[in-house]
């Protein structure tokens, strides 16, 4: 869940400034990183609340729940499904990785507590050497020793150095993986136009209920006809420019084509050899310029977008 990921990074910053190797300042990091959840917390919350509202869905109180508001980004994301199936399944599968995660979470904090609050555990430096092989000084890297430690804290010494075992990664993994299944079909839902932007930043840094919070007003709609429709408007585009242009009577085969720009007057009969005379002077504008810009002549975005919310 976001509240260890605001942890993990509010403590690495504190190392980083501090140098402290007994993580004398965890405590700090604990309550920013609360502070920094609650507060996303809640902007997810109510853009769910919102959107849920919006589209008519039933049990919006799921959207204040931890965990269930996870299994509730897939029912809002029933519109498009996750490899043929419903997205639910996915982001309940999501919500039990969470519980894992949190519980895993809650074991090493409190380890990381109860070791660091005695003198149990000494931080090793090490040596730092210039290429003269000159002693510039020591740092420290996260090697400790254990001294005198109680039978009653192997557990939290064992928990503090297995903190990345394959166990514990598998779940870091496959909580990545749902998140994209889940956050795709979600932003594909409310926000198709980016939702591939939205799912990367959400899951690299612990910033989804941003974007929740920038969609809360859209409306739902399918994927596969949202892109239908994007086609139908570029080929509707590309009709009107034709007609407004002439099509192929005026720029086509008749007036720019093979009578006066092709064959007749600017190939074979005036220009020479294969179109280098008169007929290849000027060419003419590509038909398809402009297309999937979704401007007008001014440069501005058209106000007749039907999709010109959805962002």
């Amino acid at each position: 869940m976001e509240f260890f990921e605001f942890t993990s990074i509010t403590q690495t910053l504190i190392s980083s400034i501090t140098n402290d190797p007994y993580y004398t300042y965890y405590w700090l990091a604990l309550i920013i990183g609360g502070v920094a959840f609650v507060t996303f917390f809640v902007l997810k919350a109510v853009a769910l609340n919102k959107i849920a509202k919006n589209n008519n869905f039933k049990h919006r109180w799921m959207a204040f729940i931890p965990f269930i508001n996870t299994y509730y980004l897939g029912v809002l994301a029933e519109k498009n499904k996750t490899f043929n199936k419903k997205t639910k399944y996915f982001s309940l599968a999501l919500a039990i990785v969470e519980v894992l995660s949190v519980a895993i979470g809650i074991l090493y904090s409190v380890a990381v507590i109860k070791l660091f609050e005695t003198q149990y555990i000494t931080a090793v430096p090490e040596p730092i050497y210039n290429t003269k092989g000159e002693l510039l000084g020591k740092l420290y890297t996260g090697k400790y020793e254990v001294n005198n430690l109680p039978a009653s804290l192997n557990w939290a010494w064992w928990v503090f150095n297995n903190a990345n075992a394959f166990a514990f990664l598998l779940i870091d993994l496959a909580n990545i993986v749902l998140s994209v299944f889940v956050l795709s079909a979600f932003f594909r839902t409310y926000s198709p136009r980016n939702y591939m932007v939205f799912t990367i930043l959400s899951v690299i840094f612990p910033i989804s209920a941003v974007f929740i919070f920038c969609v809360r007003n859209n409306t739902a709609v399918n994927y596969i006809d949202y892109v239908k429709e994007m086609q139908k408007r570029q080929y509707e585009a590309y009709q009107q420019y034709m007609r407004n242009n002439g099509g192929y009577n005026q720029g086509g085969y008749n007036q720019g084509g093979y009578y006066q720009g092709g064959y007749y007057q600017g190939s074979y009969n005036q220009g020479g050899n294969h179109g280098a005379g008169q007929g290849n002077a000027s060419q003419p504008e590509d038909p398809f310029g402009g297309l999937g810009e979704n401007t007008k002549n001014d440069g501005k975005p058209s106000d007749d977008d039907p999709f010109g919310d959805l962002r």
